[in-house]
């Protein structure tokens, strides 16, 4: 049998039996084997075996040292994306494994996935809808929250359709199955996400991008390194084995990636003692660089609680009577929506109470009023002050509370009234102002956002003046203005209203996909969310933020958990990525002005049936004390600036003058050598003493300006390069530095000096 995405075997027959629904196969995504082949057989991961298996053969063991990071880079992108295969496969928006379905007149628990087309099935408070279904007896209040945004539950009534991932809230009801696998509305939502690829690492990219471009050199190079060494040269075989993979490795830039990912993993625990998860590596580095951030109201600027902020008694009523009064309306009301569990919350159902129960009438969207009947006192109102008690001036009795959510009006009957009595004669006892409070660290949030240059958009499901009033206390730039996405009538207004307001209310979940997308034409762009109706818009984002009190399926999905739900956390993870990427910006350039000398060098040799100037424990110590220790060093700086330069700038402007430097020094000294004749081992002296000063230079420019701590750094660097020379300098089979070598060493570092500001200056000025 075929497996089908989210059907049971006996669902596929049904379904190929009725003909009546699309079948679609389960998502095809990337299996184990597939994962390892594409991170263990790459190009360059051949080129390095290739040079570690040459070296092998001619027993240069110390020189294999290199496979270790080798093998470190691909394991770590090996557990990348097993980890984001497990993330995505785990994705599932119905949480409730069972649902109680009617079959030959008895209620029996059936697991979802034996579910089948026209089963009866049965809702009460609290039941997650599992399936789609159309409402065959009965009246219910559910909240479609998770799937809309929108927090105002709904009244569904006999033939309306129950959406799969919503919750009954109030009465129960029967209802017949229309929809099971993935033609079920919250299955769309979550195949739709599986769908979405995640964004991919800039650094990662440019890494990739320039390994493919050596991937050119390589073969070539190395296999005319070895056809003069042998032949034109007549060198030993393991002499020239070592000396060409010397080349081959100076080419490839193994430690960077290492590097950066170390970097990243530091962050990721530092984030974690700070109640950030990440899921996803690079997302600390992608969410540095962004230029919008799209947020949720509710649960993200708001606790997503909605709480009573204050009691209000009209007339001759007392507030210690009015809130007795409410303790026996909330100890016998069964509603269950969140405007009553604030009530619950606030009044503390009471165990006894001196009132009887009679009845109780739910609250109901369409009627925006419940009641509960008690014997002593008749009946106790609570509703939209509107609608309970149209004809009371409300407004003279609202000056003095503040600018809440939302207004209830209690009003009072002698008479018990039922769902379909009209009201009238209402005596108002009270108002109570019911508010979703504003998280505390919000306004400061937002604030740092609009000083970084992160423009803040609010995209919700709710009423757009609910979500207004809340973005302004939040210091949302322009929040006073605002459109309902439900007015848009086609992608072109969409894409206007998101390039032009900063408040969007009543949004849906394609319509927030959308947005996300316009918004990605020209700027990098993060989402927050915390309800599946954010999913689509979430893979659709650069970077995927959820908060910890969201649901399942959107932690499931996304690359960073706030997992105390608070906004706040973003500005540390902003910081540590910006930290991670500007210190591996800087180091890249350390790490690339080798390999781009060593492909000059490596053509100029070729050019001159020359044999490699180094050997490999010169390039070890270069290695050392240019790449690695002022890499390293580098990570501590605490620079939380947005970066200013991308990688491929930075190396531009820093890597290729000294480089270039280097290869035409190298070209002057060998015409030099032709004149006042050099021997090899001189000339191999000067060349390295050379590299080792403009290396180290690049160093001192990428430090620039100097403070206490790189000074500190550059002092130790140079010590240790030196004590390095003089300790293992019969290792590093240097010629002695006599008057005569110093004397051309003095004159070609004056010359280098003067190509590489040279270079310095051209390349800035055709940057700007």
């Amino acid at each position: 049998m075929e497996k089908y995405y989210g059907l049971s075997n006996v669902q596929v027959d049904q379904l190929k039996k009725e003909g009546k629904q699309n079948l679609q196969p389960l998502s095809n995504s990337k299996s184990l084997k597939k994962i390892l082949s594409d991170n263990l057989f790459t190009l360059f991961n051949a080129y390095n075996f290739i040079i570690a298996v040459a070296l092998f053969s001619v027993k240069s063991y110390a020189s294999l040292i290199f496979m270790i990071v080798v093998l470190i880079n691909a394991g770590m992108s090996i557990l990348q994306e097993l980890r984001s295969k497990k993330m995505v496969a785990q994705l599932s928006i119905i949480t409730s494994p069972k649902t109680i379905v009617l079959r030959e007149g008895t209620k029996i628990s059936l697991d979802n996935e034996d579910l089948v087309l026209g089963d009866l099935i049965f809702y009460e408070p609290g039941n997650q809808i599992s399936t789609d279904a159309k409402l065959i007896e009965g009246s219910v209040e559910v909240d479609e929250s998770l799937l809309t945004g929108e927090s105002i539950s709904v009244t569904k009534n006999t033939k309306d359709t129950l959406l799969s991932g919503s919750y009954i809230i109030s009465g129960s009801c029967y209802a017949e199955v229309v929809h099971i696998g993935i033609n079920n509305y919250a299955t769309q939502l979550a195949f739709e996400a599986k769908q979405r690829t995640t964004a991919k690492s800039d650094l990662i990219i440019f890494f990739n991008k320039i390994t493919k471009l050596l991937s050119f050199f390589t073969i070539p190079l190395g296999g005319l390194l070895i056809w003069q060494g042998l032949f034109l040269r007549n060198q030993p075989l393991d002499i020239t084995i070592i000396s060409t993979s010397t080349v081959l490795l100076g080419m490839l830039p193994k430690g960077l990636v290492l590097l950066t990912t170390l970097s990243l993993i530091g962050s990721v625990y530092k984030l974690g003692g700070k109640k950030a998860l990440i899921q996803d590596l690079f997302s600390i580095e992608t969410l540095s660089k962004i230029d919008t951030l799209c947020i949720d109201k509710t649960g993200t600027l708001t606790y997503g609680k909605m709480e009573v902020s204050g009691i209000y008694p009209i007339g001759d009523v007392s507030h210690s009577s009015l809130e007795n009064l409410l303790g026996a309306v909330v100890t016998y009301s069964k509603d269950n929506n969140s405007t009553f569990q604030a009530l619950q919350e606030h009044f503390k159902p009471e165990v006894e109470t001196p009132y009887k129960f009679i009845q109780q009438v739910d609250f109901s969207s369409d009627r925006k009023w419940s009641s509960v009947t008690l014997k002593q006192i008749g009946s106790v109102i609570i509703g939209a002050p509107d609608i309970v008690a149209p004809h009371f001036d409300i407004k003279k009795h609202i000056g003095l509370i503040p600018n809440e959510q939302r207004i209830l009006l209690i009003g009072h009957m002698k008479t018990a009234i039922d769902k379909n009595s009209k009201l009238t004669g209402i005596e108002p006892l009270g108002i109570i102002s019911i508010t979703d409070q504003i998280r505390q660290s919000v306004p400061e949030t937002i604030d740092f956002f609009n000083t970084n240059g992160i423009d803040v958009k609010v995209i919700s499901g709710d009423r757009p003046e609910t979500v207004s009033a809340i973005a302004l206390q939040a210091g949302i730039k322009h929040a006073s203005s605002y459109i309902d996405a439900s007015t848009l009538k086609n992608d072109s207004d969409l894409k206007k209203a998101i390039l032009e307001y900063n408040v969007i209310g009543r949004a849906t979940p394609s319509q927030k996909s959308k947005m996300v997308c316009y918004l990605k034409e020209k700027n990098r762009v993060a989402m927050t969310g915390d309800g599946v109706n954010d999913i689509l818009a979430l893979k659709d984002a650069d970077c995927s933020i959820a908060m910890g009190s969201g649901s399942d399926a959107v932690r499931q999905i996304s690359q960073i958990i706030l997992l105390d739900s608070n906004l706040s956390s973003l500005i540390d993870v902003i910081k540590e990525g910006r930290l991670v990427v500007n210190n591996t910006i800087r180091s890249a350039s350390m790490y690339y002005v080798k390999t781009i000398y060593t492909v000059g060098l490596a053509i100029l040799v070729i050019l001159g049936n020359l044999p490699f100037p180094f050997i490999p424990f010169q390039i070890m110590l270069l290695d050392m004390f240019v790449e690695g220790f002022p890499s390293f060093m580098i990570s501590f700086e605490k620079n939380t600036k947005k970066p200013v330069d991308t990688i491929g700038s930075h190396v531009l402007k820093f890597s290729v003058p000294n480089a270039l430097s280097i290869i035409l020094s190298s070209v002057i000294l060998y015409f030099y050598s032709l004149i006042q004749p050099l021997s090899l081992a001189e000339y191999s002296t000067i060349l390295f003493v050379l590299i080792s000063f403009l290396s180290l230079h690049l160093i001192y420019r990428i430090y620039r300006p100097l403070n206490r701590y790189r000074g500190c750094v550059l002092f130790i660097n140079l010590i240790g390069f030196y004590l390095g020379i003089t300790l293992f300098s019969p290792l590093l089979k240097l010629q002695p530095m006599t008057s005569r070598l110093f004397t051309i060493l003095a004159a070609a570092i004056f010359v280098s000096i003067l190509i590489t500001y040279f270079f310095v200056f051209l390349i800035r000025k055709n940057l700007e």
